[in-house]
């Protein structure tokens, strides 16, 4: 019975949960490494409010996050007082075409040189594992739940893939390149640039320009009989105007205009609501060249009379009504007075003619 005992209490030390050997957060959650240098080319061209960047990359929030730490992890950009810098390593990815040899080079570097992923170099280095078992290793390795873990073996595996490359084409076969995509690249990264650009430039602008210039957009936007009035004691109100619904009912508009680096918090919401409140205004509306913070944004989500519009809406909404920015042919941002110097010269377009003219790739 004794010897049962202790075969009982040895057996029950090697079931306990063995101590994780790697954080989880040092397991890469960005799934795609074409969008790792996305960021790193934004990032590198001096783009950095994060709606933009979200919006570039075509993620939310949280996902961005995920692409922020793979930037960081890979050492392909680091923080700091200012936000993220390019690193000599991201610079070097750059230098590189993309999905290129060279460039699945350097990316085998970032990966070989984070400390973080030492326990997947077999992977890298070409080790035959399934999802489930990578997936295995990572619970161990973390202690992660086993759900988690198979999301992350499925963004290492996807990196390994990457690494490898597309399958050739046979030889002999036609090899067109894909001018459409490559367009929207270039429209993508276009406006990820002129937007930053366009937003520096509103934040540069005095505080009366500034509240001229969210005015004209609501002019632009239908609001009728538009006025600024903000100024020292304005009660939380920059711009009034009046908004007829469906019903053709003229409602009390109030805008507030906030020309900040920082993220807007939950106060400034919630004075935002009280001026609605106390107003009885039928819309309130806050702009702002920076970004709303999580609890900001969710009371600002439990008012449906209360707009929150942030930078990257701001020059959207800009470019959509023809106010100081538009709309090119190929949907790019352009300043639609650029004889006013208002905005810093944004990065020439290529247009459709010269990019055909380009020689033909393999194949052709």
């Amino acid at each position: 019975m004794g010897r049962a005992l202790r075969v009982g209490k040895t057996v029950a030390k090697y079931r306990r949960p063995q101590p994780a050997t790697c954080r989880t957060i040092d397991i890469p959650q960005a799934d795609r490494l074409a969008h790792l240098r996305r960021l790193a080319l934004a990032i590198r061209d001096g783009v950095s409010h994060p709606a933009t960047l979200q919006e570039y990359l075509g993620v939310d929030a949280r996902h961005f996050n995920y692409y922020r730490h793979g930037a960081e992890l890979l050492a392909l950009a680091e923080r700091d007082e200012q936000g993220l810098r390019i690193t000599s390593l991201g610079e070097r990815l750059l230098a590189t075409a993309e999905g290129s040899l060279d460039e699945r080079a350097v990316f085998r570097q970032a990966i070989a040189a984070a400390p973080p992923l030492a326990p997947f170099a077999s992977l890298f280095a070409g080790e035959s594992l399934t999802s489930a078992e990578l997936a295995r290793r990572i619970e161990a390795l973390t202690g992660l739940s086993s759900s988690t873990a198979r999301r992350r073996a499925r963004t290492l595996l996807r990196w390994r893939r990457y690494l490898i490359g597309p399958e050739q084409p046979a030889a002999g076969a036609l090899a067109i390149p894909k001018l459409g995509e490559q367009l929207e690249r270039m429209v993508a990264h276009h406006n990820a640039v002129a937007k930053q650009r366009t937003l520096d430039w509103l934040h540069r602008a005095t505080p009366a320009r500034f509240e001229g210039i969210c005015a004209e957009l609501l002019a632009a936007m239908g609001y009728g009989q538009v006025r600024v009035v903000g100024g020292s004691g304005d009660g939380g109100v920059d711009v009034l105007a009046v908004h007829r619904d469906r019903w053709g009912h003229e409602l009390a508009v109030a805008a507030q205009a906030k020309r900040w680096a920082r993220s807007l918090g939950r106060r400034v919401v919630d004075e935002m609501i009280g001026v609605l409140v106390r107003g009885r205004l039928g819309q309130a509306i806050l702009i702002t060249t920076s970004d709303f913070s999580k609890a900001a944004r969710e009371a600002g989500a439990a008012e449906p009379r209360l707009r929150l519009v942030n930078g990257a809406q701001l020059v959207e909404l800009m470019a959509a009504h023809d106010v100081i920015v538009g709309f090119g042919r190929h949907g790019e941002l352009v300043d639609l007075d650029p004889a006013r110097d208002r905005l810093n010269p944004a990065p020439r377009l290529a247009s459709v003619d010269e990019l055909t003219a380009r020689p033909a790739g393999p194949g052709l």
